[in-house]
């Protein structure tokens, strides 16, 4: 009952804007790094045809005794032994980054304006994306040494080809709509992964602007025992209807994204057969409503609905994005379920030294795959939530703490299984602006107690089996341009 009315309260910010002072002229849209960095690449485009922008994260980070990563065994709802694997900043997804972020994450985007007459105007764009191995010297790129590069985007991108719409911008090739991101969680509520594809963005109509694209995101279907895996073709599509004004510091944002599988018959006689899992249409929809503040603060509320695979996904633990699948991997057998999710997160300020940012998820699953153990039938529910309120000092730097709370219970075969789990981050940042999401660089020093009170989902351990871990660090986060 606490929880509901935490949430509430918190919502509240983020509807009536009597709660809050307002700032009309400073509504901002809270956005992940990718597209932060499109947008600065845009404002360069303005003023010459190459750019280039990038983002990056590093630092050091040592845990009190072993590695800082903690194990984890999924898949033990369909197989004894599950899958076991070494994962980075346990349940940063349901307790908060600060302090759990400890991998070498890059973007680097560039651009190629050649053409540019008659109110038409055509640019290449390119994003290379990847990790960089932060606890080893090594240096090859490939994935199973920890250093990945890949082209995460690479797309044709005019201007001036939609007719009565100048404003349009029309894209062909590697990209999807822009991501909405819970930057405390870091996830995006908003968010396809796609391989190509085709879309319109910031068509003007009505109250708002409207985006669309189709993509293609294939999945590796694995089978009924874990063993193996099959390559199954899915096409997605995506829509929203963004900005719309409701008053001069709220807007509304509308969503939806629409996945189809398209198996070979030999696919679908193989899943029927019980050697595979069937690949199954899944949708999301939901609306999101923002309010901007004083001193570029902002509160954020977010209703979703969505089916099978993205259901499942949107309640994992550690990257809860409406994909179909984890990553391009999909795994259990989905019956139609359907999952009500709830976010709000925002940023406030009272006086000139005091700072509190939150994010809160709640959400409740009814006959889904469970995204821990695959279970199929699962009846889910989860609350998730991070609070960091921080001083500020008078030259922007911060000094705080991070605190992080999870529950998730789920019911599968007649039987209740749960994971809960509580983060606390000391940290002090060395900042150039007030807000906590405005332009970086940030320099983060900082400690960090993660303690796993149940396990029965992932079956989380940390080095030397322990159920806790302290960790110790400096992180960087810089965008340049």
């Amino acid at each position: 009952m606490h929880h509901k009315r935490l949430v509430l309260s918190l919502s509240l910010f983020a509807i009536f804007p009597f709660l809050a002072e307002a700032n009309s002229t400073a509504l901002q849209d809270y956005e992940a790094v990718e597209e932060r960095l499109a947008k600065l690449e845009a404002d360069n485009d303005k003023l010459k045809d190459f750019n280039f922008a990038g983002y990056f994260r590093g630092g050091w980070e040592s845990a009190a005794k072993g590695t800082t990563n903690a194990t984890v065994t999924l898949g033990k709802g369909v197989s004894a032994s599950g899958i076991s694997f070494e994962r980075p900043n346990w349940a940063q997804g349901a307790l908060g980054r600060y302090g759990n972020e400890f991998y070498g994450w890059y973007d680097l985007i560039l651009s190629q304006r050649f053409y540019n007459k008659d109110g038409v105007s055509m640019k290449a764009v390119v994003l290379l994306d990847g990790s960089i191995d932060l606890d080893s010297s090594n240096n090859n790129f490939a994935r199973s040494d920890g250093n990945d590069i890949s082209f995460g985007k690479m797309y044709l991108e005019t201007k001036g080809l939609i007719p009565g719409h100048p404003e349009a911008t029309f894209w062909v090739g590697r990209n999807q709509l822009p991501a909405k991101e819970i930057l405390m969680f870091d996830w995006k509520y908003a968010y396809t992964a796609e391989g190509g594809g085709a879309g319109i963005q910031n068509m003007r109509m009505g109250p708002g602007a409207l985006d669309l694209a189709i993509g293609r995101n294939d999945y590796k279907v694995f089978k009924t025992d874990l063993s193996g895996s099959t390559s199954v073709a899915t096409n997605t599509v995506q829509m929203r209807y963004h900005d719309i004004r409701l008053t001069p510091d709220i807007t509304l944002d509308l969503l939806g994204d629409y996945a189809m599988a398209n198996a070979s018959e030999s696919q679908k006689k193989r899943a029927a057969a019980g050697e595979f899992f069937t690949l199954k249409d899944a949708f999301m929809a939901g609306a999101a409503i923002r309010k901007a503040g004083a001193d570029s603060g902002f509160n954020e509320l977010v209703l979703q609905v969505a089916s099978n695979g993205m259901a499942t996904n949107m309640s994992r633990l550690h990257g809860a994005n409406p994909y179909l699948g984890h990553s391009d991997n999909y795994f259990g057998e989905q019956s139609g379920g359907l999952l009500y999710r709830a976010v709000t997160q925002g940023e406030n300020f009272i006086g000139d030294h005091f700072g509190l940012v939150h994010a809160i998820a709640l959400g409740k699953a009814s006959d889904i795959v469970d995204p821990e153990t695959f279970a199929p039938h699962s009846d889910l529910t989860f609350f998730r939530s991070a609070l960091r309120p921080a001083y500020i000092w008078e030259n922007n730097n911060q000094t705080g703490v991070e605190l992080g709370y999870f529950n998730q219970k789920s019911k599968q075969f007649g039987k209740t299984l749960s994971e809960s789990g509580v983060k606390t981050t000391l940290f002090h940042t060395i900042r150039f602006e007030k807000s906590s999401f405005g332009l970086l660089p940030e320099i983060r020093f900082y400690a960090t107690w993660l303690k796993a009170l149940d396990n029965q989902l992932d079956n989380v351990a940390f080095a030397d089996n322990k159920d806790e871990q302290w960790k110790f660090g400096i992180s960087a986060n810089v965008i340049f341009f």
